[in-house]
């Protein structure tokens, strides 16, 4: 028996959990699937009470659980040895001002990020250039909450970022390009703009490595962002972070995302020998 709790797939059976906790009804169900299709706002209770049956669970999310937010991902960098800005993780505030001050410097050269540990697609993200917007940065982070977050060197895109999304085992590149003069963050929701063609052979070396990630940790649905030092001819690329929810408009909206989306669980569910008609995009 097919499950899906992705409200855009409907299958042999389907769930539609929203804010409510899992009922009996819905444990017997993930108790008796063969397969489960989890969906991208999955929550950790989701997530453990789907991963401790017998079903096969997509998307791996394993790794999102394991190393949640940029703290997080920050210790799985370090472990896989990915190349990527140096970072340092703080458990509070208290902790940073009291480095900061028994080190009378910052912990990275200025200019560098501050970035809460839950932020998404440059939300809570601050740039310290001098000491007050570095002020300005912790004052922000101390409202925006909760205490945990890093701080990270940066890298000189000059406003490019490579963003590599994997789809099972197809993986599509794109830049985000942005004029540095609007601001340090590139984002598409602010104001970035997409670009397919530039620098192939860079999107090639990160898809490579994209690939490399994936093969090691098993995710297969996920929003990898890269950027490379643009004052370097041989950078190679570093990983700013993992997005597990990522916006659409890079791949052409979401009807196409959806479509992309049908075709990996599909393929994914005839790579195991079950039926890949018994999901289907609603």
């Amino acid at each position: 028996m097919m499950l899906s709790f992705h409200p855009c797939f409907a299958s042999d059976a389907q769930i539609i959990l929203a804010d409510r906790k899992l009922s009996p009804d819905d444990r017997r169900l993930i108790r008796g699937a063969d397969a489960i299709i989890l969906p991208q706002t999955c929550s950790f209770a989701l997530y453990k009470a789907c991963a401790a049956s017998k079903a096969l669970l997509f998307p791996d999310y394993e790794v999102r659980f394991k190393y949640p937010g940029k703290v997080g991902q920050s210790i799985l960098f370090e472990q896989l040895r990915i190349p990527h800005p140096a970072t340092k993780r703080w458990l509070s505030m208290r902790k940073f001002r009291e480095a900061l001050k028994v080190a009378g410097r910052t912990p990275h050269e200025m200019p560098f990020f501050l970035k809460a540990d839950k932020s998404h697609e440059g939300e809570g993200v601050f740039l310290a250039s001098d000491e007050q917007s570095l002020e300005a940065a912790l004052v922000r982070l101390e409202r925006i909450g909760p205490d945990r977050f890093i701080s990270q060197e940066r890298i000189p895109c000059q406003g490019n970022v490579l963003r590599a999304v994997v789809l099972h085992k197809r993986i599509i590149t794109y830049w985000k390009r942005s004029d540095p003069s609007q601001g340090a963050i590139s984002t598409v929701s602010h104001g970035a703009r997409v670009d397919k063609k530039w620098r192939p052979l860079l999107q090639d070396k990160a898809k490579a490595q994209a690939q490399w990630i994936c093969e090691k940790t098993g995710i297969n649905l996920a929003a990898f962002d890269f950027v490379y030092n643009m004052e370097q001819e041989a950078s190679q690329p570093f990983i700013l972070e993992i997005n597990y929810y990522f916006g659409r408009v890079g791949l052409g909206g979401s009807l196409r995302y959806y479509r992309l989306l049908l075709k990996a669980i599909q393929d994914w569910l005839k790579e195991r020998g079950l039926d890949p008609k018994t999901v289907q995009l609603v």
